[in-house]
This record gives C-alpha cells, structure tokens and sequence, in this order.
C-alpha cells in the first residue's frame, strides 16, 4: 500500500461521523497555526471568528471531502488538495500541501503550505459539495420537545410562559411556513449534509430579516426531526462548508454571524446541540 493509497489516507482520517471534525482532523495533520492564519488572509475577505476557528472548521470538513471522493494529486512526497473552494480576492484558487510527518508518534502528516502558487506536477479540483436528503413533501413535523423546550428556553424566551402543546404547534408551524416558501439551506452534522429551517415566529413581514431561531431538520423514513433549536448566529461555521461562497449564505446569517463571531468559543461553534 502507497503512501498516498487512497485506503490508507482513508484510514488515516478515522471515522467520518463525529461531530468532533476538527480533532478528527489534527489527528490525521499537524496544522501550524500561522499557516492557517496566512490561508485567511489571501482568501476572499470573510470572517473566520476567534482565532480562525470556523476556517479551521471548514477545512477539518473539506479537507476530508477531497480525500474521499479522490480529489487530490501527489508527488514523490507531497500530497496536494484544494483548500476546499476558497479563492483569493481575484478569483485564484487555494491550495493546500501536506508532507509525511517525519516525527516518530505524531500526526500522519503536516501541513506545509497554504496559499494560491504552489508547485506541483498537477493541480488538484475542488470537492463536489455533497447535497442533503430531499424533503420529503406532506410528512409529519416531530420535535424533540424535552431538549428543545425544557433544556434550552432561552433560544426562544418569548415562548417560556406559553402552554407547551402551544410551543410545540408554533415551531412546527414556523417550519412547514418556511419549508412551503423554500427558504431551507444546508449544512453539515455528524457527517452529513442535513437542513436548517429559519422560524419566523413572530413577524413574517421580511424574510430577509433575521429569524427569531433556527431549527435542524433530520429526515427519517416517515417523519422531519426538530432535534432542537438555535440561535440565529449558532449555525454559520457548519452551513458555510455548505456553499462555495460565504456570500451565497443568507444576508441575515452573515450579520448575525458577525456580531457574534469574536465572542463564540471553539466548543460553542463545533457543539450546536
């Protein structure tokens, strides 16, 4: 088995379904910071939050992406990939180099060099965005009522002193609104594409406007699952590797996301639940 045997980078990588993407990724690379933080800077101006947390993110969901759908080249001693769909300001693609770790008892790889010229005897493609399930029309609204409402009242203060039947008819009504005016988008959970669906609960005069919250939709065979719900802003890091541009998000996501994008810690933006 080659070093660049797509099997064993496979291997390397462990388990895609953990929500844990970026530990999962820095046990496959080492990933100097600094290289991380040059990648910022000649991508297309958009806000990566503390410490570029949600670029590192994005490239722990990407990266993967390439490896397994067998986007990438090789030299003698160099592995090559995009660096997901990221571009600088005038359109060049990013790409990423990696080399064997050296290190006995440290990561697989290394990740040398990020930027948009790179030498290499051929230039990898991006990865294909995979695309969530279709939602399926007529099915059943269920919620995870407990998590949602008991767990996490804050998400939806105005709804704390309503009856909980109540609570339960309002947010599944805000879904089936959103999802019969299409206004759902994707992003990644647990190693997989899945939907959000914004809720309007109390004004529905603007749906450029930010929601009130924001609810995960899984689709199973006979019903759409509210695992819970979020805060406007909670989502951005996992729906943008969902788009080739942070620009196709919504206006409303951006600038939620960017209010609080400084604020957030690594576990608030990896861990929605």
């Amino acid at each position: 088995m080659g070093l660049f045997d797509q099997n064993l980078l496979l291997e390397q990588l462990g388990d895609p379904y953990t929500n844990a993407v970026v530990a999962r990724f820095h046990r496959f690379a080492f990933v100097p910071n600094d290289v991380v933080d040059g990648l910022s800077q000649d991508a297309l101006h958009q806000d990566w939050g503390r410490e570029n947390y949600a670029l590192k993110f994005y490239l722990s969901v990407v990266v993967p992406w390439s490896i397994e759908q067998g986007d990438y080249t090789h030299s003698h001693n160099q592995l090559y990939v995009t660096a997901g769909h990221l571009q600088t300001r005038y359109g060049t693609p990013l790409y990423l180099v990696f080399e064997r770790n050296v290190q006995s008892g440290r990561q697989p790889w290394v990740l040398r060099i990020a930027g948009s010229q790179i030498s290499a005897p051929e230039l990898p493609i991006p990865p294909e965005i995979p695309l969530p399930a279709q939602i399926p029309l007529g099915a059943e609204i269920v919620m995870m009522h407990d998590h949602i409402l008991s767990d996490h009242p804050d998400r939806i203060p105005f709804l704390a002193e309503t009856p909980r039947v109540a609570q339960m008819c309002a947010i599944s009504g805000a879904v089936q609104w959103s999802l019969n005016r299409n206004l759902e988008f994707s992003y990644w959970y647990y190693g997989k594409m899945h939907h959000l669906v914004p809720l309007y609960l109390q004004s529905r005069e603007d749906i450029t406007c930010a929601p009130d919250a924001i609810a995960p939709i899984q689709i199973n065979r006979d019903n759409l699952l509210v695992r819970t719900v979020l805060k406007p802003h909670m989502p951005y890091a996992k729906a943008r590797v969902a788009v080739k541009r942070h620009d196709q998000l919504p206006p409303w996501l951006l600038a939620a996301w960017s209010e609080f994008a400084e604020r957030l810690s690594e576990s608030e933006i990896e861990d929605l639940e």
